[in-house]
């Protein structure tokens, strides 16, 4: 039974399936057609449902994978592979943050610059126009506590991108290190 991306990378998307689906979307739409690392995961997954010992699994799915020509060197360069493809996520990930909050924050302070001006100018004729200063000074707050809830957000979201970008690192480099450990 092939196991999908997400059950394959499961602890990742325990820790945000929106971003960590991110990056298994980006893994699926790189996926190598021949007998690769992600087929070769899959296969140890399987064994590990059969309470094996991990260099069990390992070695039983490696001696399978190199009956379909699969190669340690193979192995561990499509590993290698499919870890440039996250890391290039992140990339795209942290870019598309930056220009977010580089956008969202500059038109909000250039909102907030504007309030600025029309709060000084009907200053000047407090008695006349005080209830319009008061409705501009509330306008202000609003988007000065919309800055910092964008902000949070976007904080929020980089943080459990962070996470589930470090978890399947972690997976991955963890089992790049067991191939080298267990199959010769």
């Amino acid at each position: 039974m092939k196991k999908s991306m997400e059950e394959l990378f499961a602890n990742a998307s325990d820790t945000d399936k929106r971003t960590a689906g991110m990056i298994i979307g980006a893994i699926e739409k790189s996926s190598l057609q021949e007998f690769d690392y992600l087929k070769f995961r899959q296969s140890v997954d399987g064994l590990a449902k059969l309470n094996m010992d991990e260099a069990t699994q390992y070695k039983s799915a490696f001696v399978t994978a190199s009956t379909l020509g699969l190669t340690r060197e193979k192995l561990i360069k499509t590993a290698n592979y499919y870890r440039g493809v996250v890391v290039k996520e992140k990339g795209k990930f942290e870019k598309a943050m930056e220009q977010r909050l580089t956008k969202g924050v500059k038109e909000l302070e250039s909102n907030v610059t504007k309030l600025d001006k029309a709060i000084e100018e009907r200053k000047d004729r407090i008695e006349k126009l005080q209830a319009e200063i008061e409705k501009h000074e509330a306008q202000r707050e609003k988007t000065q506590d919309d800055i910092d809830n964008m902000s949070e957000k976007v904080r929020e979201t980089q943080g459990g991108f962070e996470r589930a970008y470090k978890t399947i690192l972690a997976e991955i480099d963890g089992d790049i290190a067991n191939i080298e450990t267990y199959i010769d």
